[in-house]
């Protein structure tokens, strides 16, 4: 399952969908697609991979992964009230995700030994949102960091979106 592009990018082709695309280079590698305009479930692919990303809860949120079409959950985030928090994959393997920066524009998942597997800053952009993932070299072969890259783009536009809800809220209320 090893890939060779380490640097990527997320953009968003149409602002009037919650569909992203992620590519390298010039290459589409994968995609996220929420299936409503509000909503959480979204589906995400990369080559022959597919998986569905679900938030549930509400004093207790937890997001979970699946294979598509499976009800088995392939791993689980449960996050803190800061936005940061525990993957836990179904094989034991856990890694934390964590903003690098005071303004949470960065995050990365981390191994539990603190190495970092894959970051993302962003998103950018006012109509349209992008933001720049990288992969660890040495962590290309491990079958949890297509998940990851796919996971930590769900979870920061959810994050934004919960954001922009509260703005509005504060600003009319």
């Amino acid at each position: 399952m090893s890939f060779e592009p380490t640097e990527f990018e997320w953009r968003q082709p149409k602002a009037t969908e919650r569909a992203y695309e992620l590519t390298s280079g010039e290459k589409e590698f994968g995609r996220l697609r929420f299936e409503k305009s509000s909503g959480s479930l979204a589906s995400g692919s990369t080559g022959n991979h597919n998986w569905t990303f679900k938030r549930s809860g509400f004093l207790s949120p937890r997001v979970t992964v699946r294979e598509s079409g499976s009800e088995i959950d392939l791993a689980s985030f449960v996050p803190t009230w800061t936005g940061s928090g525990w993957l836990q994959f179904s094989s034991g393997k856990r890694y934390h995700l964590r903003s690098t920066n005071f303004w949470s524009t960065e995050w990365s998942f981390e191994d539990e030994s603190g190495n970092r597997v894959v970051s993302l800053t962003g998103p950018h952009g006012l109509f349209k949102h992008g933001g720049h993932a990288a992969v660890a070299s040495s962590f290309t072969g491990q079958p949890e960091t297509l998940v990851m890259l796919l996971l930590i783009w769900y979870l920061t536009v959810l994050m934004n979106e919960d954001a922009s809800a509260v703005a509005v809220i504060a600003t009319v209320g």
